[in-house]
């Protein structure tokens, strides 16, 4: 079954992978980046909640919610905050989608 979560994550690896081959982007950069996107935990908290509901809704299948769930892991945001960029993008992305879907009224 395909899994939007995986699929978007691979590419983003792939983009960075590229941009540093061409010196488009620096391993410190990255890591900069990377510091900028951890979690707290209020944030991890509302994060699970809204990966439940968008399964709930439809919005996400339950194997992408499974996704989700083991790339933050299941103790608290260090293991989060440990992932690889790549990781951390996609599932940040996510995580503001998914709050504008909650404000619209999107999820239940």
């Amino acid at each position: 079954m395909y899994n939007r979560i995986v699929a978007k994550i691979e590419a983003q690896r792939l983009d960075i992978e590229k941009k540093l081959n061409n010196n488009l982007i620096t391993p410190e950069k990255i890591q900069g980046t990377s510091d900028a996107l951890n979690l707290p935990l209020d944030e991890y908290v509302i994060f699970q909640d809204l990966k439940s509901l968008a399964v709930l809704s439809g919005k996400l299948t339950v194997d992408e919610g499974m996704t989700i769930y083991s790339y933050l892991g299941e103790a608290g945001p260090d293991y989060f905050n440990q992932s690889p960029i790549e990781v951390k993008i996609v599932l940040t992305k996510l995580f503001s989608e998914l709050l504008s879907m909650k404000m619209q009224g999107q999820l239940v």
